[in-house]
């Protein structure tokens, strides 16, 4: 009963990160949602724009979350191993689905626009082996094309892969040191910037929604970031006031926004790396302030892996069809009402989702973890009494 009541407090401190993951999955439900839609007011047009970079709020709130969970299983057996399992069984089921989703959904569009079912040219086999094995993060032709966003998912399984290492070198080799970790991160985002200019040499260049941008390699600075102020804020012992907070916030926030409507390419490489600037005095703001953790943002947010896989069909693909055919007074309306619909429709889809694959993914890899702690200990314990 102790035990329970003390789970239970310690997810009541963590309402941020829910909270948090649900204004990353709005955000992208806005952008994709807005990109159906015409006519849209320029205020609404970059409030909507900016909701690409909900992604980049969840890869924040991934490092953060994965930080905090190696703490807290700092002494357990296995950990590298366990780590991975945890990982696949969270990620790749649902994604799964979501790739036979949309293979049916692709071969039903074949039949309304060619007149019988066909397979996509996109679904070759480097294309859909890349995808199953959670590996299309570096293979540009399966990037974001077998499953709509599931770039993202590439770019994370490639943080995970480099995430323990990260750790260890971060808290033990560096010692939590606040100089060595600023230093760590700096050097981090330098090789970054050095590896986008050495390809851009070879004409690989970046630009918004290309290979280059996706990329671990520039992305890894937002994860960068996180994880430094993770450690950063186990060390510091002030806060910054919630005013100063709060204009850092805004001011990388329309930073991110500047330079995406500059209209130079080379200014994408640190639109995700600003914004995450931005994202982590959000989280600060978010701890500060318990009432901001509404209980709908934090419900939303407990779904939204799920509802960032799903909410293509809706945002994209229903919401295409449907805004050529139901004119509303303006384009702004437009977008408010079909926002609403794919962000409802979504959410409720999702709940089933969580309840009938994510639950019994995560429960099934805890069931694997639990045979290993079996299956490893036991001997020792064997042992030990001969001893005895």
């Amino acid at each position: 009963m102790v035990l329970q009541q003390n789970v239970e407090c310690y997810r009541m401190k963590l309402k941020f990160i829910d909270t948090t993951r649900g204004i990353a999955i709005l955000m992208v439900i806005l952008v994709h949602t807005s990109q159906q839609i015409n006519d849209i007011d320029l205020i609404s047009s970059i409030v909507a724009g900016y909701g690409q970079m909900g992604v980049q709020l969840f890869f924040i709130v991934s490092a953060y979350t994965l930080c905090l969970s190696s703490y807290r299983r700092d002494k357990e057996s296995l950990p590298l191993i366990k780590f991975g399992i945890r990982r696949y069984f969270r990620i790749a089921p649902a994604y799964y689905l979501a790739l036979l989703i949309y293979l049916l959904i692709s071969i039903i569009i074949s039949k309304f626009h060619e007149g019988e079912f066909n397979l996509p040219d996109k679904y070759t086999f480097e294309n859909v082996l890349t995808n199953i094995f959670l590996l299309h993060g570096f293979y540009p032709p399966a990037n974001n094309n077998i499953v709509p966003g599931g770039w993202s998912i590439g770019t994370e399984m490639a943080f995970y892969a480099l995430f323990p290492l990260l750790f260890f070198i971060i808290r033990f080799k560096l010692k939590s040191s606040l100089r060595y970790i600023l230093f760590f991160v700096i050097a981090g985002i330098l090789c970054s910037q050095f590896m986008i200019y050495f390809l851009g040499q070879f004409n690989y260049n970046i630009s918004n929604n290309n290979f280059i941008y996706f990329n671990i390699i520039n992305q890894l600075p937002v994860f960068l970031i996180c994880m430094g102020y993770f450690f950063l804020k186990r060390q510091l012992t002030f806060q910054i006031n919630w005013k100063l907070n709060f204009l850092f916030f805004v001011f990388f926030m329309i930073l991110a926004i500047y330079l995406g409507y500059s209209g130079v390419d080379y200014y994408f490489s640190f639109i995700p790396l600003i914004s995450s600037l931005s994202f982590v005095f959000l989280i600060e703001l978010f701890q500060k302030f318990d009432f901001l953790n509404q209980k709908i943002l934090i419900r939303i947010g407990q779904v939204s892996f799920s509802m960032y896989l799903i909410h293509f069909i809706f945002a994209q693909t229903i919401t295409g069809f449907l805004a050529t055919r139901v004119v509303f007074i303006n384009g702004t309306i437009s977008l408010l009402i079909f926002y609403l619909f794919s962000v409802l429709i979504t959410f409720g889809f999702s709940l089933l989702s969580e309840r009938y694959i994510e639950k019994p993914s995560v429960k099934y890899g805890k069931k694997i973890i639990q045979k290993l702690d079996h299956r490893f200990t036991a001997p020792a314990i064997t042992q030990n009494r001969k001893i005895n």
